[in-house]
């Protein structure tokens, strides 16, 4: 785990996280309910949603600046 902190703490010095790619207080509360029902799949599925979110918000910075979006 502090592995991972550190890799987010380091991303975070070079790189301003907007508002709309952090979780919502809703969508903590539902990841709190589901950790107690099966905390594998909600780390897993958390994962996966950080990875979509991250891919949309490089394809909009992509079309931001002319590149070929995917």
């Amino acid at each position: 785990m502090d592995k991972i902190k550190r890799y987010v703490e380091n991303f975070l010095k070079t790189h301003k996280m907007k508002e709309e790619d952090q979780l919502y207080t809703n969508e903590m509360d539902a990841c709190k309910k589901a950790m107690s029902v099966d905390p594998f799949r909600t780390i897993c599925t958390l994962f996966n949603y950080g990875y979509a979110k991250g891919y949309r918000a490089a394809v909009v910075e992509m079309e931001k600046e002319g590149g070929a979006a995917v």
